[in-house]
Formats: structure tokens, C-alpha cells, sequence
């Protein structure tokens, strides 16, 4: 086979990684070899961290995946790690992160370019794709490879060297990889050398037995990079003829039925779309995976259209070609829409929500949230999916037990694990709990209690019913108990929560009226913890965050330093005081300390003092909890996390905190 006409030749070249400050233990990987490491983080973004945990990137057979590596301390600040490489891995860069999957610390030591490593096989040779990927993974700024370097950058002509040494030792294997050629010959000839790009389409069309990426690689070319779109035009049509069920096909129906409005017609164009690209073939393909959101795009509006349409059954029936996350999105905009917002009777959701959740446990581990290159570990993907799972678990568990279903809803609660994500969220918390309690699962039932507390995700009721187990002689016993109860990690992970969001900042005096419409001055404040919780009466979550809130305030009903102001704005002021009264006393608040905002000069918002201080935290949001002391915003943050007992801790740490202070 004759060689591809290169662009430069170089003299000479070497090929290394670089030195590692913090890792080592690495020295000339070989492909199916197990690496054994030690990461050192002192000095580093994740020093004095608990907990770390290592992404693996590796390219194997010119694709791109994501793997997890188990880390073990073994000193402080020190870790060490192992990891069994595939035969055809020919380079692996490792990523070392704290934080969750969504709030990443990372420490890729961009200074000297990453813990980037080539592999060799057992004759001591580069494996394919070894200088491409050398090459290619350390220019973000032009190939886009995941997000593993933050500010590292190679040269433009170190590319080029290493792209060549591919072709010079793997050119038999440019169809796999023809889109990274071409788009390091657009780096160094420019995007718009339409010569450039004709001579490489007709020399790789000569030597080369033609495929579908290679034909669809000069096509987006073509079209997109070259604006010629007659050429790619000609370039399509002969793609269609020779692969009319490849990807590119696929994607054409796709578009094709995307742009349909919704009703019969796109149902029946639809249906057709997932009989003749059925989702298995379209994921066992490494080219045509990346299109598996268009069945979950094809399906939202297909799905909502039969829901709506009380063709449930039919609905029904499409439900096992679906993966998890089309599943739980289906789940989601239909039975928690209907059930929430009464749109449909429970009875009638009943069906098609229990297929759902039937569906959603076959396809748990599918991990089709993660098709896309470079997103997540499998360790991510998975966590996130059960997330979902969870969540829409909780909202079944409700319809259950509003059906009065609580047999079958025993059954799903095994699914229930005693971890932080299946103990998220103290609404389902409190569903699980009444549950077991109405089939006299009285143990089981504690357990619930004790462990809503352990990941202190509670309500009120809850609470209550807890204190009636355990009979203590007094609060201070029941605190200390609870106390003993909750998880260390949790309270110190809330603890450092908190003090990231201590400030100190003067607030000038301001007015605010009570219930009566007297004027409450600021200054009346003076030498007290003053905790002031912004909120509206139209504020869904304001309002549920009052069950934490009432927690908070009962815990200091007895203490004459702290005071709680809930403060209503940006709502009707004293004119809103109807609806505001008849809201607190429905629901067991009418102890709250409530005052009204006033009318903001020059506009028509009841926002003047809640400006003041939006006007420090560049929001607007609420329900928004600041502290102050003696004129001086020393606390604040923002939204609801859902759980009342993490609320009440989060002001007890911050009013602590500035007592001590």
C-alpha cells in the first residue's frame, strides 16, 4: 500500500511523558499489564483531602472511554492505585478529583501537561494510536478530547509530528481514524484549503476500500468547514445508496421527523423511525452510538402524545425498546406531571407508572445517560442514573400509598438501600416510613426513622414520631441522641458547607412592618443573632422550607439572643397579609414572626430591603437566609435542599458559629 502524502517531515523525534511531581511508580507502561501508582497530594488542589477519587482515560483501538480507579490511602495525603490495562490501550492519561460527579476538584498538573502515558506491547514497540493519541489529547484547544486539561496547550507543529509517525507506522488504519487526520490538516493548511481537502479525498478513495465514516467525514467537511455544498450533496446521496441503514440515513429520517408537528401522523412516522433503526443496532455501532439521543428526542413527544391521548396501552407496549433514561424522562414529564397537578386520576396513572418503574428496574445499570465520549466514568453514570431511579421511586411510593397500595408498595421498597442517595429526600422518607408503619413493619419503621436522621433527611412529623419511640427524659437527652445518630461525614461535609457561606458585610439601616403595620427598625436588632428568611406567598420552595425553618426556631425558642424574622417580599405587601395569615395558621406557623416588605421607590415591587441585600450576592432568588449581628451580615445563602432536619442544622451551625465569633 503506497504511503499518504504528508505535509512536513521531520528529522528527528522523540516520544516521552513528562516528569511527574506528584505520581509515580509509572515507568514504561505495556498494554495488558496491570500499572500500580502512588499519588502524592501535598502541594496540590486536593491536599488534606478524605476522600479522592482517580478517572482513568484511555484509548484503545483509536476510541476514546472513561474508567474508574480504585484509590486507597496509605499515608497522609498519599494514595495509591491499580489498574489492568486492555491489550490495544495505547495511551492512558489518569485524572485524580474530589468532590461529587457535578462539583469536581481536579488536579490534572496542568504545569508540565497532565499524567499523560503511551503504552508499548510486549516487543517494546508503539501500539496503534499510541502517537496520534500522544498527539491529539494534549491540543484541547483543537481536538476537544473530554475536559481532562484545564490550560495546557501543545504547538501546532508537535500535532503534525505525531499524526505523521502514525501514518508512517499504522497508515493501514487512517479509516478509523480519518476525522482526526483531516482535522490536523486543517490546523496546519487552514480550514478553507479546499485543494488540500480534495487531493486527501481522492488519495484516500484511491487507496483505501471506502466506508461510511469516511464518506460522512468528508461529507461535514464539505458542507460545514468548505460551505461546497453541492459536493457534499453528491457526497450524501452516494452514502444513502450504498448504506441505507447506516447512520447518516438514520440521522435523515431523524431530522426529518423532528421537524413534524406532533399528532397522528408524526406517531405513525415515528413508530416507523424505531422499526427501521432499531435503538440495539444503533448502540452496538462506536460510529453511531453518539445518535442515541435522537430516540430519546423521538420519544418525549411520541410517549407525552399517547399519554395524553389515554392511549396507555399502546404506551405501554412501546415502553420495553426504551432505555433507562428515556424511561425516567417519559416517567417524569407524564405520571409526576399528571400526579402532582391532578391532571389525570390516580387510578388511570396507576398502569402506565407501574410499567414504568417495571421498565426502569430492568434497565437500571444501562448506563445510557453516558453514550456520549468523555462524559462520565461508569461509576458517574451509574450514581447519577440512580439518582433518577430514586427520585421517581419516591414519587411511585406516593401514588402507592394514595391508592392505598401499601402491599405492593413493601415490595419496592427493597429497592431501598441503606446509603445517602436512597435517603435523599425526607418527603419519601416520611411516605416510606407511614408505609411500613400501616403494615406493621414496626422495626423496619424505626429503622426509617434512625436513618432519615443518620443522613439527616427528616420531617417534622417524623421527628415526632421518633421522640415517641425513644422517650427521652428531657431535650437535652433527645438532642444528644440525635446527635449520636447522625453520620460524621454528613455533619462535617454541612459544617464546611456552612462556613463557606460565612461573610461579613455592614448592611445600613432599614425598615420593614409587622403584622399590625408598625415599623420595625433594624436598629431594634441591636447585640442579637437576628436569622431573616426571605420568602413570598407564590414561593413553593420558601414555603417548604418552613418545616426546617419551624425546627430551627423551636430550637431556640428559649434563647433570647437569637431571633427569626420572616421577612415576605417581593410578593403584595401589607396587602398580601390576608393570604399570608391564612397560609401560617393552616399550617401549623402561626408562631413565626412575620414582616413585610416595602414599596421600592421609582418601581411597583414590595423589594426595598430585600434590595439591599440581593444587591450583595448578585441575586435575586429566594427563599434566601441571611444572619445578622449589630448591622453586619455575617451569614447568607440561598434555595432549599429539600431536607427539614439539614436546614434546621445548617442555621444552627451558622448562628454558632457567629456566637462564638
Amino acid at each position: 500500500m503506497k504511503k499518504l502524502f504528508v505535509l512536513f517531515v521531520f528529522c528527528a523525534y522523540f516520544i516521552t511523558t513528562y516528569a511527574q511531581s506528584r505520581l509515580s511508580g509509572i515507568e514504561k507502561p505495556q498494554a495488558g499489564s496491570l500499572i500500580s501508582f502512588n499519588y502524592q497530594a501535598s502541594g496540590g488542589p486536593l491536599e488534606n483531602r478524605d476522600t479522592l477519587s482517580c478517572t482513568i482515560y484511555l484509548y484503545e483501538d483509536y476510541l476514546w472511554r472513561m474508567d474508574d480507579v480504585t484509590l486507597i490511602r496509605s499515608g497522609k495525603n498519599q494514595w495509591k492505585g491499580n489498574y489492568r490495562l486492555a491489550d490495544n490501550c495505547a495511551l492512558f492519561a489518569l485524572s485524580f478529583l474530589a468532590g461529587e460527579a457535578w462539583n469536581r476538584t481536579i488536579d490534572n498538573n496542568d504545569e508540565n501537561g497532565g499524567y499523560v502515558f503511551t503504552t508499548l506491547d510486549a516487543q517494546g514497540k508503539m501500539l496503534p494510536g499510541g502517537y496520534l493519541g500522544w498527539g491529539t489529547f494534549r491540543k484541547p484547544s483543537c481536538f476537544h478530547i473530554g475536559n481532562y486539561f484545564q490550560k495546557f496547550d501543545i504547538q501546532d507543529e508537535a500535532v503534525e509530528m505525531w499524526t505523521t509517525k502514525e501514518m508512517e507506522h499504522y497508515a493501514a488504519n487512517l479509516p478509523k481514524f480519518v476525522n482526526v487526520y483531516m482535522n490536523m490538516v486543517a490546523l496546519r493548511m487552514g480550514e478553507k484549503n479546499r485543494k488540500a481537502v480534495d487531493f486527501f479525498f481522492q488519495k484516500i478513495n484511491k487507496e483505501f476500500a471506502m466506508t461510511e465514516f469516511i464518506y460522512s467525514t468528508f461529507e461535514n467537511i464539505y458542507r460545514f468547514r468548505l460551505q461546497e455544498q453541492a459536493t457534499a450533496d453528491s457526497i450524501k446521496s452516494i452514502i444513502l445508496k450504498q448504506y441505507p441503514h447506516g447512520f447518516s440515513a438514520r440521522a435523515q429520517m431523524f431530522h426529518q421527523v423532528e421537524a413534524m408537528e406532533v399528532g397522528e401522523e408524526r406517531v405513525s412516522k415515528t413508530e416507523e423511525f424505531f422499526r427501521t433503526y432499531p435503538y440495539n443496532k444503533c448502540i452496538e455501532d462506536p460510529f453511531s452510538r453518539k445518535q442515541a439521543y435522537m430516540y430519546y428526542n423521538l420519544t418525549r413527544p411520541y410517549a407525552s402524545f399517547l399519554f395524553d391521548g389515554k392511549q396507555y396501552d399502546k404506551l405501554i407496549a412501546a415502553l420495553p425498546s426504551m432505555n433507562f433514561v428515556t424511561l425516567s424522562e417519559v416517567f417524569r414529564w407524564n405520571i409526576f406531571r399528571a400526579y402532582k397537578f391532578r391532571l389525570a386520576k390516580n387510578d388511570s396513572v396507576y398502569p402506565v407508572a407501574k410499567a414504568l418503574m417495571e421498565q426502569m428496574v430492568q434497565k437500571r445499570n444501562d448506563l445510557s445517560n453516558n453514550m456520549e465520549e468523555l462524559r462520565y466514568t461508569p461509576k458517574e453514570a451509574q450514581e447519577l442514573l440512580d439518582i433518577q431511579f430514586y427520585e421517581r421511586l419516591g414519587i411511585y411510593l406516593q401514588l402507592l400509598k394514595d391508592l392505598n397500595k401499601n402491599d405492593e408498595a413493601l415490595t419496592w421498597l427493597s429497592y431501598y438501600k441503606d446509603d445517602v442517595l436512597s435517603y435523599a429526600d425526607a418527603t419519601v422518607n416520611q411516605v416510606r416510613y407511614e408505609i411500613l408503619s400501616a403494615t406493621g413493619k414496626k422495626e423496619q419503621a424505626l429503622e426509617v426513622l434512625k436513618n432519615s436522621v443518620k443522613y439527616n433527611t427528616i420531617t417534622t412529623d417524623m421527628m415526632t414520631a421518633l421522640r415517641e419511640e425513644v422517650k427521652p427524659a428531657s431535650d437535652a437527652e433527645f438532642k444528644v441522641y440525635l446527635d449520636k445518630l447522625k453520620g460524621a461525614a454528613l455533619k462535617e461535609a454541612l459544617y464546611e458547607e456552612v462556613k463557606s457561606h460565612m461573610t461579613d458585610v455592614e448592611i445600613p439601616t432599614f425598615e420593614l412592618l409587622d403584622m399590625d403595620g408598625n415599623v420595625v427598625s433594624s436598629d431594634s436588632f441591636k447585640d442579637k443573632i437576628v436569622v431573616i428568611d426571605f420568602w413570598a406567598n407564590w414561593c413553593a420552595p420558601c414555603k417548604r422550607a418552613f418545616e426546617g425553618m419551624k425546627l430551627a426556631v423551636d430550637a431556640y425558642a428559649n434563647d433570647p439572643e437569637v431571633v427569626f424574622y420572616f421577612v415576605n417580599t417581593m410578593d403584595f405587601g401589607m396587602k398580601g397579609k390576608p393570604a399570608v395569615e391564612k397560609y401560617l395558621n393552616n399550617n401549623g406557623y402561626s408562631h413565626f414572626k412575620v414582616l413585610f416588605d416595602t414599596l421600592k421607590e421609582g418601581t411597583k415591587g414590595y423589594n426595598k430591603v430585600f434590595s439591599i441585600f440581593s444587591s450583595q450576592f448578585n441575586s435575586s432568588g429566594i427563599p434566601r437566609k441571611v444572619i445578622l449581628k449589630n448591622g453586619r451580615m455575617l451569614y447568607t445563602a440561598e434555595g432549599y435542599s429539600g431536607s427539614p432536619s439539614q436546614l434546621a442544622d445548617e442555621i444552627s451551625y451558622a448562628v454558632e458559629l457567629i456566637r462564638k465569633k
